[in-house]
């Protein structure tokens, strides 16, 4: 029979709105809108896809706690005194004998009493007098096995800690610290060692990006006490020690260019991460800040300031009347003074005179007079001529030949303590501009930012004049307005605790201040990373319940404030982390992926010229806990999900086309049905693809499954649908004029795109499969090898209600694109 007018939605770009919309059905985005949007990625085109599911890379490392060596018998074959290694002393070393050649040298023996379940080995700091390599190995009672491959052994200090995988420790009696391949004739010096285990809990962790290139992105996760080293396209390669604590590290911000990454917490000092061009070699030191400017903090006196001294000396002045100007202000006239190079007693006072009464000199100042070559010195001391004194010129009035000339004796310095110490905290944010590396929000100066010398990231000498030179910008701010983050795009932005600002300066230079311009008072979620998106930035309100953009206005020539998710409020809710992946050939925009602190992962797809902002939930089994994207546009995630009944932490990976979470894949030499080695999913429900037939669900026992056929590779994980409901349609009979009798929808019309698995429901009833291969076809490949694409019709759905609406989802995995949905009803 004919089908009846039915209402076509052929576009989801406004992904889920909130339920408050409801009743808004004249907004445009209504008709763009859904009620749920999961697991589906909204389409600038129109249609609604499936989102990308994750692929297992790692579990993740528990706290680590230090491995005891009371018992341990530690000696230094090599020579050298072994108790150096185990005092906690970094000034005494185990100092070998003169070494050459290949080796192996053992450097130190540690033997414990039984064998000891080790997760890393820190041997720090080390060095050599000549190259070569260094390792841990333990004795696995047949050979001795190097821990996590070698590294580098230079002339100067390093340290390094040698690591196994995550969750997975060696367990030995015996082990050791090898140095090898020596390039010629020297000593190796090691100043400690120390063995570490995972523990039995998990704290604070963070994902971070660290992109040196796309071919060389990692993902780091970092947590108390411990860093890990995720390489893309891969997985775990390396670890290094971290000096945060759990609770540092969940209120610390992190700045990455090239082979250095920077970790920012007002509690510890800031931490250079330096990767020394290769997977393995991580340096962890505390960042190489030189001449940190002085602050004068109010709270003590100092006694570290020091005056300006100047010396002026006559030159043919014989009846002298002259002028000095100093820090551009020119004094009255001074004299006239006979010979004033020979009564030096008679012009000290009219000088010293003439320069107090200048607005910018207090009283104070001391002159004396120098008789080598004859000269007088002033000393501009005094309180409230601290730090520095310019004088710019003198001027002879009466006589054209003669002259005072001025020599700088001792710069003025102003008394104070570093700007930023263990005692007055660090700063909280920084971010590499204009060849600068800037640093802001250290809790003694919360409002302010300290810019390096250019192209000399850890330079901050303040006393360099020149418009390279490094120099300390205040902000006029209210209250206590902290600076939270910067970061550059077309301007610099800079995000502080109650509003947002961009620098209007084009270059950022010693001569001209900056002049910061306040845009916005929303104030930024500490922690939470802001991204860069269009030339703009997306971040977190303070509220943590917000997610806006600050991007520039053409029209208004400045930087301007949108929100984002005014039509998702409900989707958004103490985000703890943020994270951008670009645009793709299967998305045409950028993703934004957020993590809330309830462990709800949140996807949208952005593309706002063409007024695209669709917000999708995930849905999986188990919690989100942080998110990254890295340089190779891989987003990365940690999970904590159920296993056997107890949380366990995973590394995860977001994958174009997967169809599973969780998901790992195994490869048969023969096929075979058994599918062991799923301890990760012990005691949960996962379903399996099969050389591209789906099969499932089962229930992990043992850690294993048991399919129904024989395969050759078997990719294992755990599910959740692909959801797409419609809003409620229009019921306006006429203008203002609406029925509200109980309705409800007989048919739906699917037009579908490259779709193994569908299923569709109507007016709340439950959802009916949908088949899509033809009656009396036969399938002759693999379900996920023939996607259907072309309209569907089901009909002869039951029911009536006050908003109906149609639910597309899925009843197994199964690829997915949804291009319309025309549902048909009598009203």
């Amino acid at each position: 029979m004919p089908g009846q007018p039915g209402k076509l939605q052929a576009s989801f770009v406004s992904g889920e709105l909130a339920d408050t919309l409801e009743a808004r059905k004249d907004l445009k985005y209504y008709r763009s809108g859904l009620r749920q949007a999961i697991n589906c990625i909204p389409l600038p085109q129109g249609p609604a896809t499936l989102r990308p599911y994750t692929r297992q890379v790692s579990r993740a490392r528990r706290m680590m706690e230090a491995v005891s060596l009371a018992s341990a018998t530690v000696s230094a074959p090599s020579g050298g005194t072994a108790a150096h290694a185990v005092d906690g002393d970094p000034a005494t070393r185990v100092v070998t004998g003169d070494l050459s050649g290949a080796g192996p040298h053992v450097v130190l023996l540690v033997e414990f009493a039984a064998p000891a379940e080790v997760s890393a080995v820190d041997v720090a700091p080390f060095r050599c007098a000549v190259a070569g390599r260094i390792s841990v190995e333990y004795w696995d009672g047949a050979a001795w096995q190097i821990l996590n491959a070698d590294r580098a052994l230079r002339t100067v200090d390093r340290s390094r800690r040698f690591c196994a995988p995550p969750a997975a420790p060696v367990t030995a009696a015996l082990w050791r610290v090898v140095a090898r391949d020596l390039a010629a004739t020297g000593t190796v010096e090691l100043a400690g060692v120390a063995f570490w285990r995972e523990g039995a809990s998990y704290g604070v962790s963070r994902l971070r990006s660290f992109g040196y290139s796309r071919e060389e992105a990692y993902d780091l996760e970092l947590t108390g006490g411990h860093g890990d080293v995720y390489k893309a396209g891969a997985g775990w390669v390396a670890g290094f020690a971290l000096p945060h604590s759990a609770e540092e590290l969940a209120h610390s911000r992190w700045r990455q260019q090239l082979n250095t990454a920077l970790l920012f917490c007002a509690t510890r000092r800031t931490t250079r991460i330096f990767r020394e061009n290769a997977d393995l070699e991580w340096e962890v030191s505390p960042a190489p800040f030189e001449d940190v400017p002085d602050h004068d903090f109010g709270d003590r006196d100092y006694t570290n300031g020091l005056p300006a001294v100047w010396d002026f000396q006559f030159v043919n002045v014989t009846t002298g009347v002259f002028t000095i100007t100093v820090d551009g202000e020119e004094t009255a006239a001074i004299g006239p003074v006979s010979n004033p190079a020979l009564n030096p007693a008679t012009t000290m006072p009219l000088m010293v005179e003439a320069l107090e009464a200048l607005p910018t000199i207090k009283p104070g100042l001391t002159a004396v007079s120098i008789t080598s070559p004859m000269r007088v010195r002033l000393t501009f001391s005094g309180a409230g001529n601290e730090g520095q004194v310019i004088v710019n010129a003198t001027r002879v009035l009466n006589a054209a030949d003669a002259a005072v000339s001025w020599q700088l004796i001792q710069k003025g310095k102003k008394g104070g303590e570093p700007i930023f110490s263990d005692l007055r905290g660090w700063p909280r944010c920084g971010a590499f501009y204009q060849q600068r590396l800037l640093v802001g929000g250290a809790p003694g100066v919360p409002n302010a930012f300290v810019a390096s010398v250019t192209g000399e990231y850890f330079s901050l000498q303040t006393e360099i004049t020149r418009a390279n030179g490094a120099f300390v910008a205040p902000m006029d701010t209210e209250g206590a307005e902290v600076i939270e983050e910067m970061l550059p795009a077309r301007a610099l932005l800079i995000f502080t605790s109650e509003g947002e600002y961009w620098l209007s300066n084009p270059t950022l230079t010693k001569e001209q201040a900056p002049a910061p311009v306040k845009a916005s008072s929303h104030g930024i979620a500490p922690a939470v990373p802001v991204v860069e998106n269009e030339g703009g930035a997306i971040f977190v309100s303070a509220t943590g319940a917000t997610l806006l953009k600050f991007g520039w206005n053409e029209v208004d020539q400045t930087y301007a404030t949108e929100r984002l998710s005014v039509l998702a409020v409900h989707l958004v809710k103490d985000v703890i982390d943020l994270a951008r992946k670009r645009a793709t050939a299967d998305t045409d925009a950028n993703l934004l992926w957020y993590v809330q602190a309830d462990g709800a992962v949140r996807i949208v797809t952005l593309l706002r010229e063409q007024d695209v902002t669709g917000f999708a939930r995930v849905e999986t089994d188990g919690r989100a806990l942080a998110v990254c994207a890295n340089a190779a546009n891989e987003v990365t995630l940690l999970f904590e999900r159920e296993v056997a009944g107890a949380p366990v932490r995973f590394i995860e990976r977001a994958e174009s086309g997967l169809l599973l979470d969780q998901a790992v894949t195994i490869e048969f030499v023969t096929p075979s049905a058994t599918v062991t080695g799923l301890n990760d999913h012990e005691d949960v429900e996962v379903w399996a693809i099969g050389d591209d037939e789906v099969y499932g669900p089962f229930r992990v026992a043992g850690g294993m499954v048991t399919l129904p056929v024989p395969v050759s590779t078997v990719t294992v994980g755990r599910w959740r649908p692909f959801l797409a409901e419609t809003l409620p349609p229009s019921r306006e009979v006429g203008p203002q004029i609406v029925t509200e009798s109980a309705v409800g929808f007989h048919t739906v019309r699917l037009l579908l795109q490259g779709t193994t698995s569908v299923a569709v429901g109507a007016n709340g009833e439950e959802v009916v499969d949908v088949p899509l291969l033809d009656f009396g076809g036969v399938p002759d490949v693999p379900s996920l090898l023939a996607p259907f694409t072309g309209r569907r019709v089901m009909d002869g759905f039951p029911g009536a209600v006050d908003d109906p609406t149609v639910v597309v989802t899925q009843l197994r995995p199964g690829f997915i694109t949804l291009k319309s949905i025309t549902p048909e009803g009598d009203f």
